[in-house]
C-alpha cells in the first residue's frame, strides 16, 4: 500500500478549490482525494479558509485619527480626574442619605424563568452527518428518440413511451416489458423501464436493468444510465459509488456531462461538511 505524502494536494488542492483546475487533472485528483484522508483533508482545509472569509470578509483599513496636542492632552486628564472625584463625592452623599433596605430572604433568591423564556433561548448547532441522499435526482429522465425520425418499429415500444409520457411509470414498465430481445428498441426499453422502477422506489430491480444497459456499451441510453445509477447510489448513503458513476458519466462528455460535474462538486462538499460534523470519512468507512 503506498503511503500518499500529501504532495497532490499540495499541487492542486488551491486551484480545484477555486475552480481553475484543468479538467482532466481535476478529474485525476478528484479520484485521489476520495480515498486520500490526507489530501481530502488538506482540501477541506483550503475550503473551510474560504468559507471562513466569505463569512468574515477583512475590513478596510481607516484613516488614522489625528494626534491630539500634548497639552490639549494634559488639560483632558485634569478635567476628567476632577469630573470623577466630583461624580464619586455625589454617589458617596446620596448612597448615606438614602441607603436601601436590606432584601430579604425570599427576594435574595432567584426566580426561575418563565416557561417561554425558557424554551426562547437558543439551540445549540446540531453537529449531525449530512445524508446523501437529499442529492438524489429521482425525476423521470427525458425521453430520447431511438432515431432522427422519432419513430419506433415496435408497437410496445410505442405503448410503453405513451404511458411513459403520461407519468404512468407502472404501465409504461408492463408495456415496455412486451419489446422483444435483439430488437433495435430493446436498449431504450431497459433503460426507461429502469428509470420508471427508480422513480417507484424500487431501486434493486432499476440497478439490475441500468447497469444492464451500462454493461452492453455505446448506446444513446449509456450515459444517462450511469448517471440514473449514481442517483440510486445517494439514495443508499453510498458517495464512493455515486461518485464513480459520475465520472464514467462524465468521461463520455455527452449531454449530462455538465449535470454530472455539478453533482460531482456537491458530493465533494457534503463529503467535507460530513467529516468537519463526525471527523470521520463517510468514503472510506
Amino acid at each position: 500500500m503506498t503511503i500518499c505524502t500529501g504532495t497532490p494536494a499540495e499541487l492542486h488542492a488551491l486551484q480545484y478549490a477555486e475552480g481553475t483546475l484543468a479538467e482532466f487533472e481535476a478529474e485525476r485528483f478528484e479520484e485521489h482525494y476520495f480515498d486520500c484522508p490526507i489530501c481530502l483533508a488538506h482540501l477541506r482545509a483550503i475550503q473551510a479558509l474560504g468559507q471562513e472569509l466569505a463569512r468574515h470578509p477583512v475590513a478596510a483599513l481607516r484613516e488614522p485619527k489625528p494626534r491630539i496636542p500634548l497639552g490639549w492632552q494634559v488639560w483632558s486628564w485634569a478635567a476628567g480626574v476632577t469630573t470623577a472625584l466630583l461624580l464619586i463625592s455625589v454617589f458617596a452623599y446620596r448612597s448615606l442619605e438614602f441607603k436601601p433596605a436590606k432584601p430579604t430572604v425570599s427576594q435574595s433568591q432567584p426566580k426561575s424563568l418563565p416557561q417561554t423564556q425558557m424554551a426562547a433561548q437558543p439551540a445549540q448547532p446540531s453537529l449531525a452527518p449530512v445524508h446523501f441522499s437529499q442529492l438524489a435526482d429521482l425525476t423521470l429522465p427525458a425521453f430520447i428518440a431511438p432515431n432522427l425520425r422519432g419513430e419506433s418499429l415496435d408497437a410496445h415500444f410505442e405503448a410503453g413511451m405513451d404511458e411513459y409520457a403520461k407519468g404512468n411509470c407502472r404501465g409504461a414498465i408492463a408495456a415496455l416489458s412486451q419489446v422483444p430481445a435483439q430488437s433495435a428498441d430493446e436498449r431504450a426499453a431497459e433503460f426507461y423501464s429502469g428509470a420508471c422502477q427508480m422513480h417507484l422506489g424500487d431501486f434493486a430491480s432499476a440497478s439490475r436493468v441500468l447497469r444492464k444497459v451500462v454493461d452492453a456499451g455505446d448506446s444513446l441510453q449509456q450515459e444517462a444510465a450511469l448517471y440514473a445509477l449514481a442517483q440510486i447510489a445517494l439514495t443508499g448513503d453510498n458517495p464512493a459509488m455515486a461518485h464513480k458513476c459520475l465520472l464514467r458519466a462524465i468521461s463520455l462528455h455527452g449531454d449530462l456531462e455538465r449535470r454530472a460535474r455539478e453533482q460531482d462538486r456537491r458530493i465533494a462538499a457534503l463529503v467535507t461538511q460530513n467529516i468537519a460534523a463526525t471527523g470521520k470519512n463517510p468514503v472510506t468507512k
